[in-house]
């Protein structure tokens, strides 16, 4: 058998599938960016701004889940910011993601680092005459609703609220 060379060798390794931890090929995935108030009157009986809440989950062919987000929200003046590793990642109805994870950064005591928190995004199409894209309000718990959440296909509670900015769910 004659020896392949380096180039040769290098070229069959690229034209493979990833295989790096966790991939096995990605089958669903969510991004965006996205911004929102909820005005006065209200369910909260406050004004809630919701800026920025910023997200990439990825769910691979061999069941894992990565991917994080970044959520910003101002209420009566005070500001709570949160990252999150994302854990859990559910597809439905094709253009709605529902995302959770646990959180790594919190800057609010009640709600610390092992915390979970959760919420879900409607990708309403692109262009001008796309309705907005929605989203529900954060969610938080512990881990068991963490991922009860993730996998019930309910619909949010409170909301969805249009939003500016984006969300790409590719089921």
């Amino acid at each position: 058998m004659r020896a392949r060379s380096a180039l040769a060798i290098t070229a069959l390794l690229l034209a493979l599938p990833a295989t790096a931890a966790g991939e096995g090929g990605v089958l669903a995935s969510a991004s965006g960016g996205v911004h929102w108030t909820i005005p006065l009157p209200n369910d909260f009986g406050v004004e809630v701004v919701n800026q920025p809440l910023s997200f990439t989950a990825r769910k691979y062919a061999d069941g894992s889940v990565d991917g994080h987000f970044t959520y910003h929200q101002i209420v009566e003046g005070q500001s709570f910011n949160f990252g999150v590793d994302v854990t859990c990642l559910v597809i439905y109805d094709g253009n709605r993601a529902k995302i959770g994870g646990e959180i790594e950064t919190s800057n609010d005591p009640t709600l610390p680092p092992g915390s979970f928190a959760w919420f879900q995004v409607f990708d309403n199409g692109e262009g001008a005459n796309a309705p907005p894209d929605r989203s529900s309000l954060i969610g938080f718990g512990d881990e068991a609703a963490n991922e009860a959440f993730c996998n019930s296909p309910n619909l949010p509670r409170f909301g969805p609220w249009d939003v500016h900015g984006t969300a790409q769910v590719n089921p």
